[in-house]
């Protein structure tokens, strides 16, 4: 940290001694569009363009579609193939590990001098570096995660085929699994999935295509797969409740993902809002965050005995 230092204005940075800048501002979706937010990553390209260091590496680790850049240096007045794209794969609540324990390190660029000095950074890193074009770097990105909530998705709907078929769900998904080609890892069956990265990330992965031109069937559904699901959660809950004769329903884990405090898209909000809306007594029990506007209790010693406690954490 003693090489650590946090500013709030670029005229405060010596520039001049600077060899590459890594811009990882945040890329929402625009929820009034349905396509991605690009007025942060705007801003950061235009104040480090107009910079006299010429020889500086621009760097975007923000996730962006491929499309979209084009759009944003155009904006800016910025050539983009200048640009390099260094897109990152760190998990919520083990980003810190995943830094320095990477599966796979990615660059893409046009500028062979400067995708070079990219790889130059990393050479200590034991892992493959994958340089490719600044399309590439990006898809590469999109589509991991466009296949994690797939998996995901894939494992809630076995869960949900199971149940229909009265199988021991612990047995098939171990049984499935240990397939070399499968693998057990992000394989457990969950409420449904959430979270600020899949959600629109799938959606950006959806606006690449026109639907006229290119069928993705499998891509395309995701989404819809998750939604089913997170209704299938709500109708089980419901059926437990009525049939053990409980009188409330107590949501255990409000982040979207254990081991974090985010609350963006999580499956625990939107179940505790549909049970809510349906007028059932529900609450969310969370012992490190406090949920604004909804019922919730901090400790185990809050719930009553005619409570349906659903833990929503895998």
């Amino acid at each position: 940290f003693n090489r650590m230092s946090f500013h709030s204005s670029y005229k405060s940075l010596t520039w001049d001694e600077s060899e590459i800048v890594f811009i990882c501002v945040q890329t929402p979706n625009n929820i009034e569009t349905n396509s991605v937010d690009t007025k942060f990553l705007e801003s950061a390209i235009s104040e480090i363009s107009k910079l006299n260091n010429k020889e500086i590496v621009i760097t975007v680790k923000s996730t962006i579609p491929p499309y979209e850049i084009e759009n944003v240096c155009n904006n800016v007045g910025y050539n983009q193939d200048l640009l390099t794209f260094n897109p990152e794969f760190l998990r919520e609540g083990s980003a810190v590990y995943d830094f320095f324990n990477p599966d796979r390190i990615v660059i893409g660029g046009l500028n062979t001098e400067k995708t070079n000095k990219l790889q130059k950074l990393y050479e200590e890193y034991d892992s493959e570096i994958i340089v490719t074009d600044p399309i590439s770097s990006q898809l590469i990105k999109y589509l991991a995660n466009t296949y994690l909530p797939m998996r995901l998705s894939f494992v809630n709907e076995a869960t949900r085929l199971s149940d229909y078929s009265g199988a021991n769900l612990i047995d098939v998904l171990k049984g499935v699994g240990l397939d070399n080609r499968i693998g057990s890892h992000y394989f457990r069956p969950s409420p449904s999935w959430g979270g600020s990265c899949f959600p629109k990330d799938l959606v950006e992965v959806n606006n690449f295509y026109k639907k006229d031109e290119l069928n993705l069937p499998l891509i395309s559904n995701i989404i819809e797969s998750n939604n089913e699901h997170l209704n299938w959660t709500v109708n089980q809950l419901l059926s437990l409740k009525n049939n053990n004769n409980l009188e409330k329903i107590v949501l255990v884990g409000a982040a979207f993902k254990e081991n974090t405090d985010d609350l963006r898209n999580s499956p625990t909000l939107d179940i505790y809002k549909i049970l809510d809306d349906m007028g059932v007594q529900v609450s969310i029990l969370d012992t490190e965050i406090e949920v604004p506007n909804h019922n919730y209790v901090s400790s185990v010693e809050d719930v009553d005995s005619k409570s349906l406690i659903s833990i929503m954490y895998p």
